[in-house]
């Protein structure tokens, strides 16, 4: 087992104790019951109960990896209906998957995660995929709720054959919101998300849905017309930005989409437009758990209220989702 990241400490608990790398290796990697009581416990947090017949007692059937009811003989197991339903992973190997994935600070590429796991790379491509989609699960239940918001429309993705940047280009267009704890001061969370084009009605939609409005809130912005849609919801102050004064408005929220660009690049060495929003909903989860300490726990409740997603039906939603939005599915 490869240990390179054994120097780093996450936290792991809602208490606030940390867990590094080693440290995880010796209480989950190393040992298959503490596994599979972690899975027990996110499947039955209040004991085993038999949902056929209600019994509370039962087998452990090795053989067949899964739970018998004493009473009925029902088999359960620990991942029906869930994401990892088709799971083949062991769950050593599964959970320690998991735990790099959602405690890597800078993300971590497939390639590295196959090493680590010592899986082959379209294993470790298919749970990065459903840990994003655990995060975008996460993500969708989430709405921005302060006095004071940064907004822009970014792009990302290779440059135009054409040389073109900013509007009119043929770069993926993402709309960003930060929520600060001041006016351009003290980041608190983010929202992102793919859209088709900078226009005023699809920034308005997205606002609806995600972000808290009143006359008395503030929404700093860079000038764009497309956030004039909202000056009846929101204190807008839209105006050109010097970006060589020092200390200018929206610092943090450039910070953050520099910084986005260079996590597709660097990590993940580009990204396929078909695959850019869950690439998104990555980076916006990691940003707004930059504070987490109960990553464990959350991994429990992720996996508990997901749904079956095999390979197959993951790649046909991506698809569809894709052809919806006018992005390339090749």
């Amino acid at each position: 087992m490869n240990y390179r990241r054994n120097n780093k400490r996450f936290s792991v608990t809602g208490r606030g104790e940390y867990l590094s790398t080693s440290d995880f290796i010796v209480k989950y990697y190393t040992n298959l019951d503490a596994c599979r009581k972690f899975f027990f416990d996110m499947k039955w947090p209040t004991g085993y109960y038999c949902e056929k017949c209600g019994c509370t007692h039962y087998y452990f059937m090795k053989s067949k990896n899964c739970y018998r009811c004493a009473h009925c003989k029902h088999d359960e197991r620990l991942f029906t209906n869930t994401i990892f339903q088709d799971n083949k992973l062991p769950l050593n190997v599964l959970l320690y998957g998991l735990f790099l994935i959602f405690t890597s600070k800078k993300g971590i590429s497939s390639l590295e995660l196959s090493e680590e796991l010592k899986v082959n790379y379209k294993t470790a491509c298919l749970l990065q995929t459903k840990a994003r989609i655990l995060m975008k699960n996460s993500n969708s239940k989430k709405s921005l709720d302060s006095s004071f918001y940064e907004s822009d429309v970014a792009y990302t993705g290779a440059p135009s054959h054409n040389g073109k940047r900013g509007l009119g280009t043929d770069k993926q267009p993402f709309l960003v919101v930060l929520s600060t704890e001041q006016e351009n001061k003290y980041p608190l969370y983010i929202k992102l998300h793919e859209i088709s084009s900078d226009s005023g009605n699809i920034i308005q939609a997205f606002f609806d849905q995600y972000v808290k409005m009143s006359n008395e809130r503030k929404l700093n912005t860079d000038g764009k017309s497309t956030y004039n849609i909202l000056k009846t919801r929101l204190q807008v102050i839209n105006e050109v930005i010097d970006y060589d004064k020092e200390d200018h408005r929206l610092y943090f929220l450039n910070k953050i989409i520099s910084n986005l660009n260079q996590y597709l690049l660097h990590v993940y060495h580009g990204v396929s437009k078909r695959m850019l929003p869950l690439y998104y909903c990555e980076y916006e989860w990691r940003f707004n758990h930059r504070k987490c300490r109960s990553i464990m726990d959350k991994i429990k409740n992720y996996i508990t209220q997901s749904g079956v997603a095999t390979r197959k039906m993951i790649r046909v939603s991506v698809d569809q989702y894709a052809m919806a939005r006018g992005l390339e599915i090749s």
